[in-house]
């Protein structure tokens, strides 16, 4: 009698998870995609013009207010925009119909930069904060977008049947939200101390 070799069967490989869609998730997805881009490319160049890393850096002359009346359904409130001049730094451009929404109280030139299309960004500590709030948000939303439209349903950060690249994205959403409260809360009291 020959003796008869036995070859160990190899384990099936485990099927690939079906994720149940929920009605909606995708459409959200969507959402959160093109507010995070938005907000991700806003915020980079609002970023670049606070610090004075883009445009042209120079000082805002407030010289007359203007009550502006923003709103629709949900309400209407006022804001001042002041009329005035800008000088650049380096002495070089003058522009005396310069518009800007934080013009100071008028009794003080404002730090400011000009953007290539005649916008005026304030180029204060608090107003950089708040720039890098719009970053981090922007890239929470970004990152809790990807699992909805890949799956059709949301998934939390700790969920253990989830793929291991939407548990590290779900991470990065949570960590950009993180980091909004502490930028916000600067921003917040850097305006306030002004």
């Amino acid at each position: 009698m020959t003796p008869t070799r036995v070859t160990p069967t190899s384990a099936k490989a485990p099927a690939a998870r079906i994720y149940r869609p929920k009605s909606g998730a995708r459409m959200g997805g969507v959402l959160f995609l093109a507010a995070g881009l938005f907000l991700l490319l806003a915020s980079g160049a609002g970023f670049a013009y606070a610090t004075g890393l883009a445009g042209t850096p120079g000082r805002f002359y407030a010289e007359s207010p203007e009550q502006v009346i923003d709103g629709g359904r949900g309400g209407y409130h006022t804001h001042t925009v002041w009329h005035g001049t800008f000088r650049s730094d380096d002495g070089k451009m003058t522009d005396s119909h310069a518009d800007l929404d934080d013009g100071g109280d008028g009794d003080a030139p404002v730090p400011a930069t000009r953007a290539a299309w005649d916008d005026y960004y304030v180029a204060k500590p608090g107003y950089v904060l708040g720039w890098v709030l719009a970053f981090f948000l922007g890239g929470c939303l970004l990152c809790a977008a990807l699992p909805p439209l890949r799956f059709g349903r949301p998934f939390g950060r700790r969920e253990r049947d989830a793929p291991g690249w939407v548990r590290g994205t779900m991470t990065v959403s949570w960590w950009c939200l993180v980091t909004c409260a502490p930028a916000g809360a600067a921003a917040l009291a850097l305006a306030v101390v002004g």
